[in-house]
């Protein structure tokens, strides 16, 4: 019997377009809230300039307004595209962002015409068991550096956390892991997987024999350095912020 494992169908492959031009792609994932479904991924996904210096990533100063998504048909290995449409008619952006803080997260309301039809796969409703979670320790980022072609499965790309992570809301608002990754892997979940013996946070270590897994953030690429020799380190913005962009409900301006 053949089985996938579960948070590999969180990772939504997204493509950027601007009408039926393309622009680029990357990574997305579902959230719930109650009964509502949201599309999260990062900021600089959905519009196309640069968090830290707000330029535009794209040459000729191209900017997405709306987003091509792929989701599980439930019981194939095929995938359903689906256009999320992120600015409406006058041009405004539709995604929320952080009330209180500028993070590069963007959260869009997602709400699917034929809901049945295509297999909806919240992270935060898989489980978000309490691992304890310090510097040094294996994370994956699960995203897509490549082309988007069938399967269409993200790939775990193997990373290990490079900065202490509880500091990470005290400070910058994101943690540093030490990967090699590409554009595209923009806007993924990073999570921690621990396999037989568990160490918790209460300090408890709970030996069960199966995994346990830890949503820990949202990855937003490698740090700019502008060197040719520059050091692999990504950013990982705190998934708690996720909750708050909801609950705030404020449209990007």
């Amino acid at each position: 019997m053949t089985t996938i494992d579960q948070f590999t169908l969180t990772a939504i492959p997204l493509e950027q377009y601007f009408n039926e031009t393309y622009l680029g792609h990357a990574t997305g994932f579902l959230w719930k809230v109650h009964e509502q479904h949201y599309l999260v991924t990062n900021w600089h996904v959905v519009s196309a300039q640069d968090f830290f210096t707000n330029r535009f990533l794209h040459k000729h100063l191209g900017r997405p307004n709306m987003l091509r998504a792929r989701f599980q048909i439930p019981g194939t290995w095929d995938k359903q595209q689906y256009d999320i449409y992120i600015r409406d008619k006058e041009d405004k952006p539709l995604w929320l962002v952080h009330p209180g803080r500028r993070v590069d997260i963007a959260v869009l309301s997602f709400t699917p015409n034929e809901p049945a039809i295509i297999g909806l796969y919240p992270l935060n409703v898989l489980g978000d068991a309490d691992l304890f979670t310090a510097v040094g320790m294996e994370v994956f980022v699960l995203g897509y550096p490549f082309k988007i072609e069938p399967p269409a499965f993200p790939i775990w790309k193997r990373g290990s956390i490079a900065s202490e992570p509880q500091l990470a809301r005290l400070t910058t608002g994101y943690m540093h892991v030490d990967t090699a990754s590409r554009p595209g892997m923009s806007g993924g979940p990073v999570i921690r997987r621990s396999w037989g013996m568990h160490i918790m946070d209460s300090g408890d270590q709970i030996g069960d024999g199966g995994s346990r897994t830890r949503f820990l953030g949202v990855y937003s690429g490698r740090v700019p350095v502008g060197h040719p020799h520059e050091a692999q380190i990504g950013l990982v913005w705190d998934g708690s912020y996720i909750n708050e962009i909801i609950a705030g409900n404020i449209r990007d301006n």
